[in-house]
């Protein structure tokens, strides 16, 4: 009878422990945020289990026009870390963000490796859209792993470990996406917002877009596009969900071509790059 209270006792103490600690290692994680659900994926790859990160745009919400909501700037008072990436909704946001919480560390993703034509860009033109490439997100991904550490030391070995692992397969995509796209036989593409400059650039792709800087397209240049579009035998146009895609639908109706959806801000990085992969040939790999 003594014995089994006595085993009833240490199975109790160790029950207890074990939830004392699940809270103090609750308590412990760093509290991350970041702008877009590309980057939620990135942070939570290195971070583990050792990271909660929180997302700002949401699912089909459009970078350009966010607003926070009452209950994220809560939460940003009481954060270690945020990841910016030169969204435009940054412009308009981050500065009150850092305002809220004075001890918050921001790490900007973009601007340090956003060298598209060779130059690293830092003014209001700079193109945002860094993790259309996957050679781009391994910097990316150095960048978070280092962030991290300096956070918690302690986690180090494990933030490494991550960091590798992703390295790794970042590289296995990068040489899957070009091995499949050298075949195509057309190499221009349009879309209907210009998302994909660096993806473009590494895998020797010309993107023609219908919006630029922010603005929708003027009749004559929809119709300098389309006699574009024509000349080229263009029959694939890309439009992107967070954005109005009536002119993309005019144009490939003109240009008799098929209308495929590309989401540049999807959150399974790895599975969604694998899809835009797939529609970019299917799109583009005709005679």
């Amino acid at each position: 009878m003594k014995k089994m209270i006595l085993l009833k006792g240490i199975f109790l103490i160790v029950v207890l422990h074990m939830s004392i600690a699940t809270n103090v290692y609750a308590e412990n994680k760093i509290k991350a945020f970041v702008s877009i659900l590309p980057q939620q994926y990135f942070v939570e790859r290195v971070g583990g289990e050792f990271v909660d990160v929180n997302v700002m745009v949401g699912p089909g919400q459009n970078p350009a026009t966010y607003e926070p909501t009452p209950h994220q700037m809560a939460a940003l008072a009481d954060a270690d870390i945020y990841f910016s990436i030169s969204v435009p909704f940054e412009k308009a946001w981050l500065n009150k963000i850092k305002k809220s919480n004075p001890m918050l560390i921001v790490i900007e993703c973009c601007e340090s490796i956003s060298d598209l034509d060779g130059h690293t860009h830092h003014d209001e033109h700079t193109d945002p859209h860094v993790w259309t490439s996957p050679k781009k997100v391994v910097q990316l991904v150095s960048l978070i792993k280092e962030s991290l550490v300096n956070i918690s030391n302690i986690n180090s070995l494990a933030f490494e470990k991550s960091a590798n692992s992703f390295i790794s397969d970042l590289h296995k995509l990068d040489e899957f996406i070009k091995s499949k796209l050298s075949l195509l036989k057309h190499r221009s593409f349009i879309v209907s917002h210009p998302s994909w400059s660096y993806f473009a650039h590494a895998y020797d792709l010309k993107q023609i877009p219908i919006e630029k800087e922010g603005k929708e397209i003027q009749a004559r240049s929809m119709v300098n596009l389309i006699k574009l579009a024509k000349e080229k035998n263009i029959k694939a146009v890309f439009v992107q969900r967070q954005f109005n895609d009536k002119a993309a639908n005019i144009i490939a109706k003109e240009i008799n071509a098929t209308v495929y959806e590309l989401d540049p801000l999807a959150f399974n990085y790895i599975e969604n790059m694998n899809d835009v992969t797939d529609k970019i040939m299917k799109g583009l790999n005709y005679e």
